[in-house]
């Protein structure tokens, strides 16, 4: 789970990790298929709770999660030839999504209001 290789903090594993899961998807993949997608990682910041995906992401620190990202997408895409991509990592979800349903509220009607201070030190950084 990537918020337990977050918690590591071994850059070196995740770019490891990422590595070999990447090496295994191509051999899979490799007869009668054109391409690879992985839509991963899910780099928002892990801030609330009650979101319900945040196992799915390294954790809540901006610096944190940008070296995460960095190691994984790297790991994930870098095959021998650095003309071609391994596979293709797809980072997402939008920065500041972190609400699925909480006691009536969902994505759809809720009205997130994010300072600019707080998009660009906290929510953006991993998106850069």
């Amino acid at each position: 789970m990537p918020i337990n290789l977050g918690a590591s903090f071994n850059m070196n594993l995740v770019y490891r990790m990422a590595n070999i899961i990447s090496t295994e998807a191509r051999a899979f993949n490799n007869e009668g298929r054109a391409g690879l997608v992985f839509f991963t990682p899910n780099i928002n910041i892990f801030r609330d709770p009650r979101w319900g995906r945040g196992q799915e992401t390294p954790g809540e620190d901006p610096f944190l999660t940008s070296q995460y990202v960095y190691a994984l997408i790297n790991g994930l895409q870098r095959g021998e030839d650095e003309r071609y991509l391994k596979i293709a990592a797809d980072c997402k979800h939008y920065a500041a999504y972190d609400l699925e349903d909480w006691n009536g509220t969902d994505r759809f009607h809720f009205d997130a209001r994010v300072s600019d201070q707080d998009l660009i030190e906290t929510y953006l950084p991993p998106f850069e």
